[in-house]
């Protein structure tokens, strides 16, 4: 597999964990609320996680973390 592909499949794996994160947090709170319950806690992640700004943040998130973590790893000796 190519370093580009790689290092793609981990962004996406990045932004697939926060999405993931958010998920459980946002369906754990509907759980507690009176007139909560999984499918009122699904459509609202649905409507959060599709808001341009969220995904956005996420995906430039991802991106600064990863593009941190290859530059750090460039300047070690391989081992």
């Amino acid at each position: 597999m190519p370093p580009a592909m790689r290092k793609a499949i981990d962004i996406l794996t990045a932004i697939g964990l926060t999405a993931a994160v958010f998920f459980v947090i946002v369906v754990a709170n509907s759980f507690l609320m009176t007139r909560g319950g999984y499918s009122q806690g699904f459509k609202l992640w649905y409507s959060f996680i599709l808001r341009p700004d969220i995904l956005g943040t996420i995906v430039l998130t991802a991106l600064v973390t990863m593009v941190y973590v290859f530059w750090k790893q460039g300047g070690r000796p391989r081992i």
